[in-house]
Order: C-alpha cells, then structure tokens, then sequence
C-alpha cells in the first residue's frame, strides 16, 4: 500500500506542539517547582523561587522555540513530498533526500493526533500521515496494517 503525503508547516508545528506539551517529564518538573513553591511561600525564603521556576520557563521558552525553528526550516525532512510504502515487512519512506526502510519492531506505538496518524519510532522521532492524505478506500487497510504491527 502506497500514501503520498505532504505535510504543511502549520501541521508539523502543530504536532511538535502537541507531542512537546505531552512529555512526562514538562509536568514532573512542573509538580517540582509547585513543591518548591510551596515550601518558599511557607518558609518566606523567595530566592528559591527563581532556582524552581527560572529552569522551567526556560526549558518551555527553548522547547517551544526549537520547534518554531524547525518547522520553519526548508531542509526539514518532514515538509518535503513523502512517500510511505506498508507492507508485511514495515514501511519504506521515500524523499527526494533518499529511501529508508523501517521494520514494524522499529515502532513503539501510534495514536491518532490533531487528525493525523502520528507512528512513533523506538528512536524519538515520528512519522505523520494525515487522515485525509489515505484514500477513503484504502483507509480501513491502513489501520489494519497499524493494529496489527504496532502497539496502540
């Protein structure tokens, strides 16, 4: 099965959005600085306030700011023309940049984001396919190929 996709600027910084405010470890650090919060108010000591809270906001500025960069470049593979052959095997991912295959054990799950099918990789990154970009008869194949071989 063959799906040809190109993602548009305004999906792939609306996914890095998404999938950056999702992270665990975001709200781990935020239920930190609400502890050391906490303790300041309770102790009056507010010099800690900046070593709880300066950290964070900078990891959000410079999170928020490298996905900004990113979906902003024109060398990001993700805006380029795709194309995503599945098969038995895995999927095979074709740009103008090359051709990679991916077996499904490569895969740690999928789920259905903002309208896309978002399938993450074992190694960080993901793959976006829009729903729209599936062929209305195609698309019942295509989520059988995704439960059969990845984790939900």
């Amino acid at each position: 099965m063959n799906i040809n996709v190109t993602l548009p600027k305004s999906t792939v910084t609306r996914l890095g959005l998404l999938l950056f405010f999702q992270n665990k470890g975001l709200y781990i650090y935020l239920i930190a600085s609400g502890v050391v919060t906490a303790y300041t108010l309770s102790t009056g000591n507010y010099g800690l306030l900046i070593v709880a809270w300066l950290p964070y906001l900078f990891y959000v500025f410079l999170g928020i700011f490298n996905i900004l960069r990113q979906t902003r470049s024109d060398g990001n593979p993700q805006l380029l023309p795709t194309r995503y052959t599945l098969s038995g095997n895995g999927i095979t991912v074709k740009t103008k940049l090359g051709e990679n295959k991916f077996g499904w054990d490569e895969f740690k799950g999928w789920q259905v984001v903002a309208g896309n099918f978002v399938l993450f990789h074992s190694e960080g990154f993901i793959f976006a396919i829009p729903k729209n970009d599936v062929p209305t008869e195609k698309l019942a194949k295509f989520q059988r190929y995704l439960d059969e071989y990845i984790q939900r």
